[in-house]
């Protein structure tokens, strides 16, 4: 286990536990909430062994600790190792509280079972609250079943991050809902929309982690549609593939597709951004065709930076705009109402100036401190009294 020297205050200590090997939503929405609430907290993350989020979580002056978390999946090496390994991770889990005098430990999602078992071990005087980040009506269902009724039987309070998520739970009092902050800063100037561009182009960004079920290859196929009718379209995909292999073979696969298509010079790929802000400002529309999403991210900067949205319903970005008011809501695996939404957003300059103003008057209200960090500073106070 590494860890840095802690800097110790008066502060209650809070002990954030995420599965994120890389920079996901689930880590920087967690780390948006936790920025806001420094003030009356000292919140100390635990990540996996050799996460790419350690930088991240450091450069902003975060003590971070790693875990060799092990996660079920398909490999017998893992599913034999899992059991032993949860009892080994909740004892070091138990001990880190211990020494950096942590009463709360907050599970940034409801599959990671090894607060409950350091909560075994501390005899219950830790407390534990779990955020749910995933939808879980598409997960597999016996594990989804056995994480819901674990975290309703031994979570002090389940935070779900949408009304789409909520919906999973039984109404219990201490499942409750608490939306993702909007960002704390706007560091670039309000985008003109729609955009003068000496191109005529109209410029498309795709901003996801090149993830199967993240929607890109429903993007594409609507792009190519779309771009039969309107040449003056271009798509630009950003995201990373977490290190993963096989999320390295579906970024190749889509960049075969393009290649195959003829549409290199008009379907373009990126990494990883570090400023979501300026890559979000600089395009005229942002797609999100995702099959399934707890809240996205990824909407709410769209919205919140004033760069108008066609999103799939899929969950929880159907509560974050109003369809056909505040950005355009198209059936969830549709290519043809993908397309036609692109066609009609791209020819429709006006209507993108209305989108953009109505989508962050929206979300503004909507996120509110009330409904986000307020909320959940007022569930860390109960929790802890």
């Amino acid at each position: 286990m590494k860890d840095n020297a802690p800097d110790l205050t008066d502060k209650p200590v809070i002990l954030v536990v995420d599965n994120s090997t890389a920079v996901t939503g689930a880590l920087v929405a967690m780390r948006n909430a936790t920025d806001q609430l420094r003030q009356h907290y000292r919140f100390v993350y635990v990540l996996p062994a050799g996460s790419l989020g350690r930088r991240v979580l450091e450069e902003a002056s975060y003590q971070v600790y790693e875990i060799p978390f092990v996660e079920i999946s398909r490999r017998k090496a893992d599913l034999v190792r899992y059991v032993p390994m949860l009892v080994l991770n909740g004892w070091r889990l138990w001990r880190l509280a211990r020494r950096e005098k942590a009463r709360l430990i907050h599970l940034n999602d409801f599959y990671n079972l090894t607060g409950y078992m350091a909560q075994v071990l501390s005899l219950g005087r830790l407390r534990v609250v779990t955020h749910v980040r995933f939808l879980p009506q598409v997960l597999p269902q016996p594990l989804a079943r056995v994480w819901r009724w674990t975290a309703e039987t031994f979570a002090s309070r389940v935070i779900c991050v949408s009304q789409a998520v909520r919906r999973y739970f039984s109404p219990a009092e201490k499942v409750q809902v608490v939306f993702d902050p909007s960002p704390d800063v706007e560091r670039h100037p309000v985008p003109m929309v729609p955009a003068t561009r000496p191109d005529n182009t109209v410029r498309l960004l795709y901003l996801s982690n090149y993830i199967v079920g993240k929607g890109q290859n429903f993007a594409l196929a609507a792009f190519r549609e779309a771009y039969a009718h309107d040449a003056r379209l271009r798509l630009h995909f950003v995201g990373g593939d977490m290190g993963l292999d096989k999320n390295r073979l579906f970024r190749q696969q889509l960049e075969a597709e393009v290649h195959a298509h003829g549409l290199s010079q008009a379907v373009t790929f990126g990494g990883f951004v570090s400023d979501v802000e300026q890559a979000i400002k600089d395009a005229d529309i942002l797609l999100n065709f995702s099959e399934a999403e707890s809240f996205s991210l990824t909407c709410r900067d769209a919205l919140y930076y004033g760069t108008p949205l066609i999103a799939t319903d899929c969950g929880g970005p159907a509560e974050l705009f109003e369809n056909g008011r505040s950005g355009l809501l198209v059936p969830n695996r549709d290519v043809q109402a993908m397309a036609a939404a692109i066609r009609r957003l791209a020819a429709e300059p006006e209507l993108r100036t209305r989108f953009a103003a109505a989508g962050r008057a929206f979300i503004r209200n909507k996120l509110r401190s009330e409904a986000t960090t307020g909320l959940l500073h007022k569930v860390y106070k109960r929790v802890l009294s």
